[in-house]
């Protein structure tokens, strides 16, 4: 059993439910919808689409919203424009159309620009009729609906948009397991965002992909509910030499607290044309895998490329070998606050005594999913089987390390519950008859954060 989860991204080639079924068998566990493109009826579509494959397929299929945030895209160019270095170009208004009139205004004189995932570098000189006057340092083709940047510089744009307001409504209202919020920058935009979601709705993944997001990074995975590094947007905003460094340190932060990391962009980016991956690309999801990601994401591999199935089975293939390494991942333990709480303390039982009996399995029933990420933060060898009478938390724990969701009926007592969670565990072949299990529980039922149980028994 693979224990790293594959988010991958729809999009023109892979939205029909052909090809989405196809994924799936091939290992998604997480489809991801980028409202960045499309309207937010195609988006209710391809929700309806995934939910509609995931009971063909029978697979608990997950379903991330990546909300279009506040960036600044190029608008109203209707074919490719040429720009040569030495030019000068106006942004806004008076020159070339963007989304933000108001960039003039948050500029200094000398900040640098950039195009196109840097692509292209400006200089801003100033402002010159309500729009921003730039020199062009290093030109090239922009094509339209391009993103442009300003590292380090804080664009007064408010977190959500009316936009994406809505967006975080239809997540909510149709029930989306995760909202991976878009250039967060700070708890506050966390706390903005769950507002649209209440309490109980899609676990929200701040994306770390601003300055500004480093800078509070302990903050921001604190007040969500796992994180994201997105790496081509953070890469544009940093120097690239550092962005490695704040993978490692995000992917520690949301393991010693049991939240989910994703990382993303580019990772074998060079099939979106090929067949095959580079063996640089094979070794990015290697070392993300043995970091201790929680799952690694597809963009425009599966989005728009040519081998979207084939990225698929070789990220499968690429995160099962480096698993099979089991000393090279990463297992941190819990933060202190957390060690002190009983489930926390009876997910560490149940890792230890699953590690010293040999169990073939750490089943966890578990209500609202807590339990389940809890064992599953110590990175135990056996896979840790989540059974859960709700649906809507079997999804989400599509998308944490090494967990199984399985779905039981609802037990009125102890021994019912094991009964139900043992045959559940049978039936998608986790487990055999003769197996020793480890299982957790918590007393009262069907109310989160009662871990209270652990027990060794033998599969009948």
């Amino acid at each position: 059993m693979r224990k790293t989860k594959i988010v991958a991204t729809i999009g023109p080639s892979s939205d029909s439910p052909e090809m989405l079924s196809s994924l799936v068998r091939a290992g998604v566990n997480v489809v991801r919808i980028n409202c960045s493109h499309g309207t937010l009826a195609e988006h209710e579509q391809a929700v309806r689409t995934a939910r509609a494959v995931a009971d063909n397929t029978g697979c608990p299929v997950g379903i991330m919203l990546d909300t279009r945030g506040p960036e600044v895209r190029v608008q109203g160019l209707e074919r490719p424009l040429r720009l040569l270095a030495g030019q000068e170009v106006t942004l806004g208004p008076g020159g070339l159309a963007i989304t933000h009139d108001g960039l003039a205004d948050d500029v200094p004189p000398g900040a640098r620009i950039l195009l196109a995932d840097g692509t292209l570098e400006l200089v801003a000189l100033g402002k010159s009729s309500g729009g921003l006057r730039c020199r062009v340092v290093q030109g090239g083709e922009l094509h339209p609906g391009k993103k442009v940047s300003v590292p380090s510089v804080a664009l007064r744009l408010p977190v959500l948009s009316a936009e994406d307001v809505r967006s975080l409504e239809m997540a909510r209202d149709l029930e989306l397991e995760y909202v991976a919020l878009s250039f967060a920058r700070s708890a506050e935009d966390i706390h903005t965002a769950r507002k649209s979601l209440g309490t109980d709705g899609p676990w929200l993944l701040a994306k770390v992909e601003l300055a500004e997001a480093v800078d509070n990074l302990e903050q921001l995975v604190r007040a969500s509910d796992g994180a994201m590094v997105a790496r081509g947007d953070l890469a544009v905003e940093l120097d690239p030499y550092q962005v490695p460094l704040v993978q490692r340190r995000l992917i520690h932060l949301c393991n010693v607290q049991a939240k989910p990391v994703v990382v993303a962009t580019q990772m074998l980016e060079s099939m979106i044309e090929n067949p095959t991956p580079t063996r640089a690309e094979v070794a990015d999801v290697a070392t993300a895998v043995w970091q201790g990601a929680d799952a690694v994401m597809l963009s425009a591999e599966t989005a728009v490329g040519r081998h979207a199935v084939a990225s698929v089975e070789v990220m499968a293939q690429a995160a099962a070998a480096a698993e099979s390494d089991r000393e090279a991942i990463t297992r941190p333990g819990l933060q202190e606050n957390l060690v002190g709480e009983i489930p926390a303390a009876m997910a560490d039982a149940a890792f230890q005594v699953a590690t010293n009996v040999r169990a073939k399995a750490i089943i966890c029933c578990t209500y609202s999913g807590w339990t389940a990420r809890l064992v599953a933060a110590f990175r135990p060898q056996p896979p840790v089987v989540a059974a859960t009478s709700r649906a809507a938390v079997a999804r989400k724990l599509e998308g944490v390390w090494g967990v199984c969701p399985v779905l039981i009926q609802e037990a009125s007592g102890t021994d019912e519950l094991l009964q139900y969670s043992l045959a559940a565990a049978q039936s998608c072949n986790v487990v055999k008859r003769g197996d020793q299990v480890v299982f957790t529980a918590g007393i009262p039922f069907l109310q989160a954060g009662t871990t209270n149980l652990v027990r060794v028994v033998r599969v009948e």
